[in-house]
């Protein structure tokens, strides 16, 4: 008789057990779900918080631990943000090359964070400077770029004050910053970057846009086990902080 209640005692005991795990189970991944669906709102949230946003954010691949995942999500949240710019390079040129792959984490980076707002934002991808993404100005515009990507553009600048100076269209004097600055603006179709982030340790450039970073601020985003939300809103805020000083 009593080994017939201690088991039953036992079985209610592991019954409850279950129905607990279950419920402990469940509450992460409907709490995640309803995380996903209202996370544009709280990008949106955080930005309004923010003294100012650049423009233009430029992304300098300086080490190969990222995934595509890691980059299409920070693309993603640049532009819930309202960042109209966005540049992503890699002196091997391999995101170029795979930008199919980049292209369909995008879409499903885009689903996870706009949910019911996914169709209302476009996000193409330019691996030139082509006009047609220049005319489609309200959408954020998202730029694929490598080292020949500056060097060429700096080298066609200079060909073009050459043959200019040759023809005597422009004097040497004429040659100054401010219209090399529009010259390259015509050619990348986009303003100089505001804040470049670093993705890696390694405190260089690489040969990103080598012209136009000259008052860019520049951090690091540390890619040891993929980048997070928290990471890039607190780079967003570093920035928003920053006071340009010109000189003079």
């Amino acid at each position: 008789m009593i080994a017939a209640i201690v088991l039953r005692v036992l079985h209610y005991i592991l019954t409850l057990g279950l129905i607990l795990r279950n419920f402990l189970y469940h509450i992460p991944n409907a709490y995640l779900s309803f995380y996903k669906k209202n996370s544009v709102i709280s990008i949106r949230n955080d930005a309004k918080h923010l003294k100012k946003l650049p423009m233009h954010l430029g992304f300098v691949i300086v080490e190969n631990d990222y995934t595509f995942r890691d980059i299409a999500n920070l693309i993603v949240w640049s532009v819930a943000m309202g960042i109209s710019y966005i540049s992503v390079y890699d002196i091997n040129g391999d995101i170029k090359r795979n930008s199919f792959l980049l292209q369909k984490e995008i879409k499903r980076s885009k689903q996870e964070t706009f949910a019911s707002e996914d169709s209302k934002f476009e996000i193409s991808l330019s691996l030139s400077e082509s006009k047609e993404m220049q005319s489609s100005f309200k959408q954020p515009q998202v730029h694929l770029l490598a080292a020949d990507d500056g060097r060429l553009n700096l080298v066609k600048t200079a060909q073009n004050y050459c043959q200019l100076v040759k023809t005597n269209q422009y004097q040497l004097e004429d040659i100054v910053p401010n219209n090399v600055d529009s010259h390259l603006q015509k050619l990348f179709k986009l303003p100089d970057p505001d804040l470049v982030i670093l993705l890696g340790h390694i405190n260089s450039l690489l040969g990103f846009m080598p012209w136009q970073v000259r008052l860019s601020e520049i951090l690091n985003l540390p890619l040891n086990k993929g980048v997070n939300y928290k990471s890039f809103l607190s780079l967003i805020y570093t920035y928003g902080k920053t006071i340009q000083r010109f000189g003079t």
